[in-house]
């Protein structure tokens, strides 16, 4: 996975590479990314303080910290230092990047880990469900684009987003 700020385009890319050499890109708008860091963000670290304490009833201050250790701890399979390989086996959204108008997003499967579907106006889609790993990955990358991008996304503290009382049990439509 990758993700980089596109200065020209003054739009994020999201580029995914699949176990098979499967290749597909995904432009973040900023308007998009500002409907969606909050969402991810929540689902993503309420997904992490359920594996960690699955049964925890915690005061606002203790998940507050919860969420700050499920967003910090280590990857232990994420590789932040290789390059990306962006040379496809296939592509199967085609050899443009899918541009988005609407999200779904919401736990994973048995409240773990986070499902996000994204699809265009033409009928391009992609339904993908991350593990509780992969969505901290691509939030700390999409933290690291949206420093580079400038677009004032990142100014409410993640904690406080995250202090929410519950994770949203249906997935939530952006557009």
């Amino acid at each position: 996975m990758q993700v980089r700020y596109q200065p020209t385009a003054d739009r994020v890319l999201w580029q995914l590479r699949t176990g098979e050499g499967e290749l597909v890109g995904v432009w973040l708008t900023r308007r998009m990314l500002r409907q969606l860091w909050p969402h991810l963000n929540r689902v993503t670290t309420m997904s992490g303080i359920t594996r960690m304490a699955p049964n925890a009833i915690a005061s606002p201050e203790a998940r507050e910290m919860m969420a700050q250790a499920a967003r910090s701890r280590p990857l232990e399979n994420a590789n932040f230092e290789t390059a990306f390989d962006s040379q496809a086996a296939s592509l199967p959204l085609g050899p443009e990047p899918l541009l988005p108008e609407a999200y779904d997003i919401g736990p994973g499967k048995g409240g773990q880990g986070v499902h996000l579907a994204a699809r265009e106006t033409n009928g391009r889609n992609m339904t993908l469900e991350l593990s509780d790993e992969l969505a901290i990955g691509l939030l700390r990358l999409l933290e690291q684009a949206l420093i580079e991008a400038d677009w004032g996304i990142l100014e409410t503290p993640p904690a406080a987003e995250a202090g929410a009382p519950s994770t949203p049990t249906a997935p939530i439509l952006l557009n």
